[in-house]
């Protein structure tokens, strides 16, 4: 059997603002995303013809029915550009679930990018379209790399990062749904504030602690907190510990800080793990 083993990287928004509500049900963003080192692992094996394609997972919690990201995107190239033959995909998860972290659409694009070395004269720019209708934050998982993300993900800039800083990514036990959380943005949105993305990107280029830290702000982790509010008190510690350069992913409920200092992250972590978080230490790829 010919298998494949491919890394899919989880992910961390340093900053996100929200712009407006599409017509599509998405929301226009613009945030600085960038991959970390913290990854799942997909095993995908052809099969014979035979077979019907299938996916299991090594958690029991992650439903492997036709709504998991993974099945969706395979079934994208089987029905757009007639992948050939069936599959049995593996997926072995790192990544939390319901933290923010882009695990499901990480999962997603790497079985986009496994099979799609078997389409010829692919056009890059309808298959991201695609892939964006698939989840929002596929498009980003497919580059990998650090970038200005926009639209409602489909737009990716790349961005320089001077230092690769070491992470701690806290999660609490309770996790948070995409959709709870932009629903409570649209309730509250006219009073909270905005980062200033272009400070962040430029501080992210000279590797100013300082600038880094005033522009570091996502906008969804006030309603996110409104929902969940250990995710407050989760930051508010962060800040005692002295980890200024902090703040939640995507629409949480994961947290994160930066440091040059692993060691301080590691302390950190130990002490968040007596609390009954979930803690991982990890590292930017960039």
């Amino acid at each position: 059997m010919n298998t494949k083993i491919i890394k899919a990287l989880a992910k961390i928004n340093l900053a996100i603002d929200v712009k407006s509500k599409r017509e599509d049900g998405y929301h226009n963003i613009d945030m600085v995303s960038v991959p970390l080192k913290l990854h799942d692992i997909l095993e995908i094996t052809k099969l014979g013809k035979d077979y019907d394609t299938y996916l299991l997972c090594d958690d029991p919690t992650i439903i492997c029915d036709e709504n998991n990201l993974v099945y969706k995107a395979f079934n994208l190239l089987k029905s757009e550009y007639t992948i050939e033959g069936e599959y049995r995909i593996f997926l072995y998860k790192k990544i939390p679930v319901e933290a923010g972290l882009g695990g499901g659409s990480a999962d997603a694009a790497a079985v986009l990018l496994a099979l799609k070395e078997h389409i010829k004269n692919i056009d890059e720019h309808k298959f991201l379209k695609e892939a964006s209708d698939i989840g929002a934050d596929i498009p980003f998982c497919l580059y990998n790399r650090a970038a200005r993300v926009e639209g409602k993900g489909e737009f990716i800039t790349p961005i320089k990062i001077q230092f690769p800083y070491h992470v701690l990514i806290v999660k609490p036990q309770q996790g948070l749904e995409t959709k709870q959380v932009y629903e409570a943005f649209d309730f509250i949105k006219e009073d909270i504030p905005h980062p200033n993305i272009s400070k962040l990107i430029f501080a992210l280029e000279k590797d100013d602690e300082e600038m880094m830290k005033q522009s570091m702000f996502n906008v969804l982790s006030v309603p996110a907190i409104k929902v969940l509010p250990v995710i407050g008190e989760l930051l508010e510690e962060m800040e005692m510990m002295n980890l200024h350069l902090n703040g939640m992913s995507g629409t949480g409920s994961a947290c994160f800080a930066l440091s040059k200092n692993k060691e301080h992250l590691e302390k950190a972590s130990k002490i968040f793990e007596k609390q009954g978080y979930q803690t991982y230490i990890t590292q930017f790829v960039i």
